[in-house]
């Protein structure tokens, strides 16, 4: 079948839990279009990149660590980590093994963010969580989640976009591809795909229709649970 493609699923989910949904896609595909549309239906979702902001930020949990690695000269006049001055230590070939270090201190702070999320959102009975993780496939985190949007646009459209972008260059934009799994990799392993290419309206009501067939899916699940539950024992035998 086609599911060997698509790479590992989370195994764990019973029915009637809060389903774990990861969005992910290339530079300039319109991820925090979607994102901010998850948000307006009411989805919880929690945003990697802002996971990272923070704890960079001051009194973030990543400040103190990153300053024992590297030093003074990372930190920041309010206290935070400044992304100019730790760039210096983790930008370049020569600096890999820093960068390694970095990522092996980051990592475990971003993950324990995301699980503590999915648990609070089940504990409040949420039917649906995004997780929005640009490097998700990157990164082989497809195996957290029950299923895997992609956000996609044909090739030009995303070109154009990028490259509107304040001191974006043909050049930055490249070496930012070559880092990204591709796209059209990326829609083969997806559960499902989003595209962005078309007019706003018609894109939104893909998501808004995905989200309420999530929910419908979660809702129908906990209703049989409950019927099951209501049933006497010795009809359950």
């Amino acid at each position: 079948g086609g599911d060997e493609m698509m790479g590992p699923r989370r195994s764990t989910r019973r029915a009637g839990q809060t389903m774990v949904v990861g969005l992910t896609g290339s530079i300039g595909m319109g991820k925090s279009t979607v994102s901010q549309w998850l948000r307006e239906f009411g989805v919880p979702l929690d945003d990697a990149d802002a996971a990272v902001h923070k704890l960079y930020g001051p009194g973030g949990a990543a400040v103190e660590p990153i300053r024992q690695l590297f030093g003074e000269a990372v930190l920041a006049e309010d206290g935070s980590i400044s992304r100019p001055a730790l760039s210096k230590f983790v930008v370049g070939p020569a600096n890999s093994a820093n960068l390694k270090k970095l990522e092996a201190l980051i990592h475990p702070l971003v993950a324990a963010d995301r699980s503590d999320f999915v648990l609070r959102a089940s504990a409040g009975g949420e039917p649906l969580v995004v997780l929005d993780i640009p490097l998700l496939f990157e990164k082989g985190l497809e195996a957290e989640c029950d299923a895997v949007v992609v956000v996609s646009a044909p090739f030009e459209e995303q070109r154009k976009r990028v490259l509107a972008r304040p001191g974006m260059s043909e050049a930055k934009f490249e070496a930012i591809l070559s880092k990204q799994v591709p796209d059209a990799k990326k829609r083969s392993k997806a559960d499902h795909v989003l595209d962005t290419g078309a007019a706003p309206e018609v894109t939104r009501a893909c998501v808004q229709e995905l989200v309420e067939s999530c929910r419908r899916r979660i809702a129908a699940e906990r209703a049989q649970q409950r019927d099951e539950q209501r049933r006497p024992i010795a009809a359950r035998l």
